[in-house]
This record gives C-alpha cells, sequence and structure tokens, in this order.
C-alpha cells in the first residue's frame, strides 16, 4: 500500500512537525509505503536536519520525501501505475492539493479508487467528535474523501505517540522552565518569574537547590518575552536598594524534532504554543500553560475553555482554578487583564506546579489510553479499503 501525505508550512513549524512525526510513524508501523509532499523543504531541514531542500525526492528516515513544487518531477513520478502513490492520500490541515496532483485526479481518467484523508487540526472542541470520520464529496466518484479528526476522546482519532511518549517522564522538580509562545508583554510572567527565584535563592543558601532556567525557544514570541526580562532588569537596575535576582535565561538555537522531545520532556513547567508542542505537552505529564494561536473575535478563547473542560475532571476543584485562571488571561487581549492580574496567576500557577503534577499526569495518561493516532489511521484505511 501506498500512503502520501500533504503538507504545507503555513505557520513556523508546526505543520510540518505533526506531517513528519506522523510520517515517522506511519513508517514505523512497516504496513505502507510512505510518501511525504512538503513545499517548504527549507522549513523541513529546520526540524530535520538531514533533509536537503534542493532535491525534488530524497529519503529521510525511511521514507520518502517530494517537493510539492516540482510539478513536472511530481506529475510523472505519482502518475505511473494508474496513480498508484496516490491510493490513500492525507490532506494535513486543510492545505489543499497540487496543481500536478489534481490533474492526476481529476483530468487523467485514472481507474484506481482514490481515498483522500482530510487530517484536521487539533482541538478539543466537541465538533471533533461529530466530524470524525465523517465523509464529503468531491468532483468524481473515484476520489472519496473522509475527515479523520485528532482529539482528546476515545471518538477522536487521538494524539501520535511515537518514541517514548507512550511512557510518562520522570517529574524533575528541579527541572527547566520551558517558555515558547507567541507575541504579547511578557513582563507580568517575567517579574513572577524572578519572585519565585528570589524564594528559590533563599532555599538555596538552606542548601537546597531549586533554582530553575529559563530555556526561550526559537519563534515569534522570542523577542517578547526578551524584552520584557530586559524591561524588568532595567527596573530593577534604578532601584536604590538594588538586590535583585536576576533570571538564568538561555536563548535555545533552532532543535531538530528529536532534541526537541527530548529538552521538552526534562523541563519542570513549559509555557507552551501551537499544536504540534501542544499535543507533547499533553502527553508528558508536565504542569503546561497554553498559550493559542491568537484569533479574530477571541475565538482562541473557545478553544482555550474547550481544552480546559477535557482537563478539569482530573483535578481537584481547588488546584483546576489555579489552571483555569492563568490559562484564560495569557489567551486574553491583553487590554482586558490588568498586569497584576496576570502577574498573580503566573505566580500561584509557579508556586503550585509540583503540587498539579498529579492531574497533568492523569491527564496524559487518559490520552495515552486513546491510542496512537497512526495506528487508529492504518486501522481505519484498512477498514474503508475493504469496504
Amino acid at each position: 500500500m501506498e500512503i502520501s501525505i500533504l503538507c504545507k508550512v503555513v505557520d513556523n513549524y508546526g505543520d510540518i512537525g505533526v506531517a513528519y512525526r506522523l510520517s515517522r510513524q506511519l513508517q514505523k508501523i512497516g504496513t505502507a509505503n510512505i510518501n511525504l509532499i512538503v513545499d517548504d523543504l527549507q522549513a523541513f531541514n529546520k526540524i530535520c536536519n538531514s533533509v536537503s531542500p534542493e532535491k525534488s525526492f530524497q529519503v529521510v528516515e525511511g521514507f520518502s520525501v517530494y517537493n510539492w513544487k516540482d510539478y513536472d518531477f511530481c506529475y510523472s513520478e505519482f502518475s505511473k501505475n494508474d496513480g498508484e502513490k496516490l491510493a490513500v492520500i492525507l490532506e494535513c490541515f486543510q492545505c489543499g492539493r497540487p496543481d500536478w496532483m489534481e490533474k492526476i485526479l481529476f483530468e487523467d481518467k485514472l481507474e484506481r479508487t482514490v481515498q483522500v484523508i482530510m487530517i484536521d487540526y487539533l482541538t478539543a472542541e466537541p465538533y471533533a467528535e461529530t466530524f470524525h470520520c465523517l465523509k464529503s464529496l468531491t468532483r468524481s466518484a473515484k476520489v472519496q474523501k473522509v475527515n479523520f479528526m485528532p482529539g482528546f476522546t476515545e471518538k477522536t482519532g487521538g494524539l501520535i505517540i511515537d518514541n517514548d511518549w507512550n511512557e510518562l517522564p520522570e517529574r524533575r522538580r528541579d527541572g527547566r522552565i520551558l517558555v515558547f509562545t507567541y507575541e504579547r508583554n511578557w513582563q507580568p510572567l517575567v517579574e513572577a518569574l524572578e519572585e519565585v527565584q528570589a524564594v528559590q535563592k533563599t532555599k538555596a543558601e538552606n542548601n537546597i537547590t531549586t533554582e530553575k532556567t529559563i530555556l526561550v525557544a526559537q519563534g515569534r514570541g522570542q523577542q517578547s518575552f526578551l524584552d520584557a526580562v530586559n524591561e524588568v532588569s532595567k527596573t530593577n537596575c534604578d532601584k536604590a536598594d538594588n538586590d535583585e535576582v536576576r533570571l538564568d535565561v538561555k536563548v535555545l538555537p533552532y532543535m531538530n524534532q528529536h532534541e526537541w522531545d527530548k529538552l521538552l520532556r526534562e523541563c519542570s513547567v513549559l509555557f507552551i504554543r501551537g499544536e504540534e508542542s501542544l499535543s507533547r505537552a499533553c502527553l508528558s505529564g508536565i504542569p503546561f500553560v497554553w498559550h493559542a494561536y491568537p484569533q479574530s473575535e477571541e475565538y482562541q478563547l473557545v478553544k482555550v475553555k474547550a481544552l480546559l473542560d477535557r482537563m478539569k475532571q482530573h483535578f481537584k476543584s481547588e488546584d483546576f482554578e489555579v489552571i483555569e485562571r492563568l490559562w484564560l488571561d495569557i489567551n486574553s487581549p491583553e487590554a482586558e487583564v490588568a498586569e497584576e492580574e496576570m502577574k498573580e496567576a503566573c505566580l500561584r500557577f509557579l508556586e503550585r506546579a509540583d503540587a498539579l503534577c498529579y492531574g497533568f499526569r492523569d491527564f496524559s495518561l487518559s490520552l495515552i489510553k486513546n491510542g496512537d493516532l497512526a495506528q487508529n489511521l492504518m486501522t481505519f484505511i484498512y477498514k474503508i479499503s475493504i469496504i
């Protein structure tokens, strides 16, 4: 069997991150040849260094990678043997199909039936269960299309559970704090981190090692966080009683996916963004805060509240309130949240991170029970192929 995965890189590396992870996992299952078709190989190279941005075709970690933009080469390769490589197409995140593929599917007269499976964005909203495995129409009876929804319940496809993600990492109380967010005024978070660090410094003087390094990842939100660090540092320097505690901030380089996974699992607290890193945080059992992609009319709050609703059952009510308050503050428009209010929410979360672990770990275990998205997908593919 041939499975071809389509991926357009839209926002940083989240889309290709999911497609790359899915390709690896499907290849590992070993019952199909995997073809990953990507429109931005330069971005792919950032998270998988063995990818060559110049090549029209290459083999990476056992699966085939094609340059979406090379019309002639891809048309020639994918039209062979009655479009054999297009028997099953996974269209990731409503990315559409390249022109050469449209020609093969709808202008060339294929004899075979093609299954197009739409892998949608990850969401905890109720519609994920409604849309999962729902069929839709195409321009040809030979091209059959169906939705397959990643998600957080047994009535969806679940999450990709690859490599070490089927086991929770050991809790690292003295691990580092990862900051990977979108743009925002992060001064309240920086001030909260400094206050927590001041307490940790006191403990360190009593031979209790608790100081944490703040790891700042590459991406759109990096500069706004560093600007906040500089602003708080400048304010502290202007004070007469200048005995402030300076944060240990480390700016991370671009990392490949394997390195990123390892680093994330070794942290003690995560401030995370995007679908790919969100899914890893959910599976890690590590206390995390999700900064959702800002959308028009604050629709990101709908997505955030939906995920909070899924998580709520895993926490005591007083503990969940700490998480909910910070998640809603960080994802609300800045004008609607006072800086002191957000700082207080950050402080409460950071101070209670260790005590909140039980709920995050229980939530992760519930997701692992839902099974691996790639394996669930292969089961579904065989089922529709038989039908």
